[in-house]
């Protein structure tokens, strides 16, 4: 009783329904990162040495603060371009760099607790694979050198990784991906995602796919039959 009395209460006082205004409409809209040529005529020559062009600092006002942070973005396509399939690589290549990171960044060079390497996904549908870093005994130029030495590094364990230890990190992607959710808010969370996901300009993406984590999970189903396939 008392629980329907509050569910009046919240009906009668905060959903009554009434047009979006203009500025309520949400847009779905991603900042699309320039391109070394790009930037370059955007700001000057200056930048083209650079091997990160655009670079944003902001600076700590508390004295007691010790710390340092950066994060390296890397933009890739959007979900429109890449689809499943190319999402579901991106994922596992997130999965794969993350542990890559810790080991080289924190266990190794001692960079700070706070290290990790993920993919991002921004609303509009805008994707980017990110490193990020904490450290209070390095300046940010020089975690930033390691961060893009380690991306180097990684990039020539991938090219070195055997296809059996691919498909291996394929399939604990997988059923990471298919867990079930334990708790309600969890799977309202995974839910509403989804909706958040959703790109509105056309008639096919008008309603959210909430298959799409199986369809990411079959991508990443890789049988011996289809490695032998490809490599041939």
């Amino acid at each position: 009783k008392q629980a329907k009395e509050v569910a009046e209460l919240i009906e009668s006082h905060f959903l009554k329904s009434r047009p979006l205004a203009d500025d309520e409409n949400p847009r779905f809209r991603s900042l699309r990162l320039p391109t070394k040529e790009e930037a370059i005529q955007i700001y000057d020559e200056s930048v083209a040495s650079r091997e990160v062009p655009i670079i944003y600092e902001a600076l700590a006002h508390s004295e007691s603060e010790e710390n340092n942070a950066v994060e390296v973005v890397m933009q890739t396509a959007s979900s429109f371009e890449l689809g499943f399939e190319g999402l579901a690589i991106q994922e596992l290549i997130g999965h794969m760099a993350y542990n890559s990171a810790f080991n080289q960044l924190r266990t190794k060079e001692q960079l700070g607790y706070i290290v990790s390497a993920f993919t991002k996904k921004i609303t509009g549908g805008g994707n980017a694979f990110c490193v990020l870093v904490q450290s209070s005994n390095t300046l940010p130029p020089g975690v930033e050198e390691s961060c893009l030495s380690w991306i180097e590094q990684f990039r020539k364990e991938l090219e070195n990784m055997s296809e059996e230890r691919i498909a291996m990190e394929a399939q604990a992607v997988r059923a990471n991906i298919l867990e079930k959710d334990i708790k309600l808010a969890e799977e309202i969370s995974s839910v509403w995602g989804e909706i958040l996901a959703t790109v509105p300009h056309t008639d096919h993406y008008k309603n959210p796919v909430f298959d799409r984590l199986e369809r990411f999970a079959d991508v990443l189903t890789l049988d011996d039959n289809k490695i032998d396939n490809e490599s041939s």
